[in-house]
């Protein structure tokens, strides 16, 4: 039972670090503004047209391989920057 709980523990610690990198990323990082700002326009959009669930994965997946590629630019920057 003790590895278990580890095991979630660790979860949810990686997924505050996630959170802390999306943070860094929208505070340092213009175009990430422009991105989630975009994005939320077009999931309201989506919401008022009644998208079928298919469309709806299409949207989250595109979305997501969009901030996908700024957190990996974001990260070779700042290795760069080093």
């Amino acid at each position: 039972m003790k590895l278990f709980w580890d095991f979630m523990l660790s979860r949810v610690a990686a997924v505050g670090h996630a959170f802390r990198g999306w943070r860094h990323v929208l505070r340092t990082q213009q175009n990430a503004w422009v991105h989630s700002l975009v994005a939320t326009v077009v999931f309201a959009l989506g919401l008022w047209l009644g998208l079928p669930s298919r469309d709806w994965a299409v949207l989250v997946f595109t979305v997501a391989m969009v901030f996908t590629a700024e957190f990996i630019n974001t990260a070779i920057e700042a290795v760069v920057d080093l």
